[in-house]
């Protein structure tokens, strides 16, 4: 993974640290930020190639981090995972709404054990 980059964003330091290590085993080169501001601070210095987001950040949401991807990269290139500590869904939608967004969004869920083999090359894939 030599010269692919990851934004790893949440407030939760144990949890910031441990997907940091885990990538950085990996071979990525990780940043890190606790809040949308740091974040986006981040952005403007430094290009990334996956991002990692929680959506319930101190001073705002996932939202704006990715809003701000999606203006730098102008195609929607860049994956992004957003993640909540809200259980009750396994996915969520956010509108305007589409028919095609529906197949779409679909697919990571159902691709996630391919997901997971391209970002853990080899053996080191998690049980999906």
């Amino acid at each position: 993974m030599q010269g692919k980059s990851i934004l790893i964003v949440d407030d939760e330091n144990v949890w910031r640290r441990l997907l940091s290590r885990l990538f950085a085993g990996q071979g990525y080169a990780v940043l890190q930020a606790s809040s949308c501001k740091s974040a986006l601070q981040k952005l403007r210095t430094s290009r990334v190639d996956c991002a990692i987001l929680d959506y319930n950040l101190p001073d705002g949401t996932g939202e704006t981090i990715c809003a701000a991807i999606r203006e730098m990269d102008s195609g929607f290139k860049t994956p992004v995972i957003m993640f909540t500590a809200d259980r009750a869904a396994a996915e969520y939608m956010f509108g305007p709404h589409r028919a095609d967004m529906l197949v779409f969004k679909d697919r990571p869920i159902l691709a996630l054990p391919g997901l997971m083999a391209s970002l853990f090359p080899h053996d080191t894939a998690p049980a999906a």
